[in-house]
C-alpha cells in the first residue's frame, strides 16, 4: 500500500489549502524533503532536521525549528550554529541516510491515517483536542512548554506586564508593554530591541521576543490592596520614616491615584512555585527614563538579609521607591520586615510592637479618607 505524503506532517505546509497530496515514495522524500536536511548526532544518536514552511515562520518562507528549544531561525547557517551550541555534533548525511527515509515513511503513514479518519489529537496535559498534530505541538509549546514563565498584568490601563527576565537563577522581573488597541509592543530590555529589529530586517516585522510571547498566557489584572494613610502614620510614629519621607511617599501615592494606576504592585513568585527569598515590587515613578521606561521602576527586598535594591537613578541607600515598598510590606506583610527596618539600636526592642500594631491596622477596613 502506498502512503500519501501530506507534507503538513513534516511541518512544511505553506499555508495553501489547495495542495495536492502526492505519493510518499523514497524518490519524493529524498528530492522534496531530505534534499535540504541537516544531519547531526545528539548523545550518539543520529538525527536530522528539515526546513519548515509553517505559518510560525511568516510569509510562507522556509525556516528551521530548533528541536531542543522553541527558537525559530530563518537562515540555515544560523540554525547550524544554534544547534551546535546545544552540544550536538554535525555529521555527514551519508552516515544516517537510510534511517531518515524509514522514519519519514512511518510518520507519514501514521499522520495520513489520522487525517483520513478525522482523528483529533488530544493534549496530554489539559485534554484539548486538535485537528492536526502541528496545532497540538504549537499549543503544547505555548501553554505547557518548559520555558513557560509567569506573566502578570500590573497595569490594565497602560497594558504593562511583568515577567521573569531569565529562565534560571533569580527570577528578576522586567516590565513589558503590549496592546494591539494602543499599537504598543515593547520590552524594556535592549537585547530584545536588537532581536526584534534584526527580525524585522529579515522580513519578520511581527516577531516578538521571548518575554512578549508570554502574554499568550498572562494572568488578568488583579488590583493589590491599596496603600492606607493610617499605616503610613504608624510608620512615622514608630520612627521608621521621617516626616519628610512620609510626605514624599504620600505625594507619590496621590499622583499615582490621580493617574488611575497602582502606586505599588507586589510580585510574589512563590505563588508560581519559584523562589520565595526575594520579593519584588513594581513602583510608580511618574517619570520616563532609562531606568523607568514605562513610568515604573523595580524594587527588590531580600527577606533573609533584609537588603533593599532599586533601579532608581539616585543610587542611594534610601529612596522614595523603597519607602513606598516598605509601606506596603508594613501594612500587608509586616512579618517580612524583621530584618529590613532601618532603625537605631535603641529602637530594636519596639520592632515586635511595630509588627503587632501593623497587623491590627490591616484588620480594620479603611474608610474613604484613608485611601490615597
Amino acid at each position: 500500500m502506498l502512503t500519501i505524503c501530506l507534507c503538513e506532517a513534516l511541518e512544511v505546509n505553506t499555508g495553501s489549502h489547495d495542495r495536492n497530496p502526492v505519493t510518499a515514495s523514497k524518490h519524493h522524500l529524498k528530492k522534496r524533503h531530505l534534499r535540504f536536511a541537516i544531519y547531526y548526532k545528539d548523545s550518539g544518536i543520529g538525527k536530522f532536521s528539515i526546513p519548515c514552511y509553517c505559518a510560525d515562520g511568516g510569509h510562507g518562507r522556509s525556516h528551521w525549528h530548533c528541536p531542543m528549544c522553541s527558537k525559530i531561525l530563518q537562515r540555515t547557517k544560523d540554525y547550524k550554529i544554534h544547534i551546535t551550541n546545544h552540544g550536538v555534533e554535525m555529521t555527514d548525511k551519508s552516515t544516517v541516510e537510510l534511517q531518515p527515509t524509514t522514519v519519514l515513511l512511518e510518520t507519514l503513514q501514521t499522520d495520513g491515517e489520522d487525517r483520513t479518519t478525522g482523528y483529533k489529537s488530544a493534549c496530554q496535559k489539559c485534554g484539548i483536542h486538535f485537528t492536526t498534530t502541528s496545532n497540538l505541538r504549537r499549543h503544547e509549546r505555548l501553554q505547557h512548554g518548559q520555558e513557560q514563565q509567569p506573566m502578570l498584568c500590573i497595569d490594565a490601563k497602560n497594558a504593562i506586564y511583568v515577567t521573569p527576565k531569565d529562565l534560571h537563577g533569580p527570577r528578576v522581573p522586567i516590565h513589558i508593554r503590549k496592546s494591539f488597541a494602543l499599537q504598543i509592543v515593547l520590552c524594556e530590555l535592549e537585547e530584545c530591541w536588537d532581536f526584534m529589529k534584526a527580525q524585522a530586517q529579515r522580513g519578520n516585522p511581527g516577531k516578538e521576543c521571548r518575554h512578549l510571547v508570554r502574554t499568550h498566557h498572562a494572568r488578568p489584572y488583579a488590583p493589590p490592596p491599596p496603600l492606607c494613610l493610617n499605616s503610613l502614620e504608624q510608620m512615622a510614629d514608630k520612627h521608621v520614616l521621617s516626616e519628610p519621607e512620609k510626605q514624599e511617599c504620600q505625594g507619590m501615592n496621590s499622583r499615582a491615584c490621580l493617574e488611575g494606576v497602582d502606586c505599588v504592585y507586589p510580585i510574589f513568585w512563590e505563588e508560581h512555585e519559584l523562589s520565595e527569598r526575594c520579593v519584588y515590587f513594581s513602583v510608580y515613578t511618574g517619570l520616563k527614563d532609562k531606568w523607568c521606561q514605562f513610568g515604573r521602576t523595580r524594587v527588590s527586598f531580600d527577606t533573609k538579609s533584609g537588603n533593599w535594591k532599586c533601579l532608581c537613578e539616585h543610587k542611594r541607600d534610601r529612596c522614595v521607591h523603597k519607602y513606598l515598598s516598605m509601606w506596603w510590606l508594613f501594612q500587608e506583610r509586616p512579618e517580612l520586615l524583621r530584618n529590613a527596618l532601618d532603625i537605631s539600636a535603641e529602637s530594636v526592642d519596639v520592632l515586635e510592637e511595630v509588627e503587632l500594631d501593623a497587623e491590627e491596622a490591616v484588620q480594620i477596613s479603611p474608610g474613604r479618607d484613608d485611601l490615597y
